[in-house]
């Protein structure tokens, strides 16, 4: 949301985020990534690790002492800005391949990958570029990924289990059913 110029400002630091990008962002993810692992949804694991540690990175990063903060000072803007770019780029390639292992599961995790990644690729190119506009572009697709990652969230939580009826989230792709004899082969050693 700050990126995107939504709350005190474009370009004021996130130094009042730090704590929630380390607990809640950070260890929260990470420790739902290791669960995920440790009972087999290896896709899930690796999102929420992988995004867990960077939320550490990044809080940690605007911790006194550390260091970060004073390794870039040293830095002129344009090599930091080129710095931001490289990572965002990265990032947007891990983020493309989070997206490819989900074409076919519904589209509501589909929306999320798929702004989580346009926010990185503006983000990269507003970097990269020192172009404002791009830069909160992309800060615009973050907040709708954030929320379409809270829908998600709320569709997981609330179902006919524990609420009136199961959020929609566009289950649009159905595997192709096996035979039996198909499914017999699959096995076959």
């Amino acid at each position: 949301m700050m990126q995107a110029g939504m709350s005190v400002g474009y370009g004021h630091g996130y130094g009042s985020m730090t704590g929630q990008s380390i607990a809640v962002a950070g260890i929260a993810q990470l420790l739902a990534g290791l669960w995920q692992l440790a009972n087999g949804d290896t896709f899930e694991g690796a999102a929420f690790t992988s995004f867990g540690a960077s939320w550490i990175a990044k809080g940690l990063g605007h911790v006194p002492g550390t260091g970060v903060l004073a390794y870039q000072q040293g830095e002129s803007a344009e090599t930091v800005r080129k710095q931001q770019g490289i990572i965002a780029l990265a990032w947007s390639i891990w983020v493309l391949i989070l997206l490819a292992g989900n074409v076919k599961s519904h589209v509501a995790n589909i929306v999320m990958f798929g702004t989580l990644n346009l926010q990185l690729d503006f983000s990269c190119a507003g970097a990269w570029l020192d172009h404002e506009r791009l830069t909160k572009a992309g800060g615009w697709f973050g907040f709708f990924c954030g929320l379409s990652a809270m829908y998600n969230a709320a569709a997981i939580l609330l179902n006919e289990e524990n609420f009136w009826f199961n959020i929609p989230v566009g289950n649009w792709y159905t595997p192709k059913a096996l035979k039996h004899d198909e499914e017999d082969r699959l096995y076959d050693v």
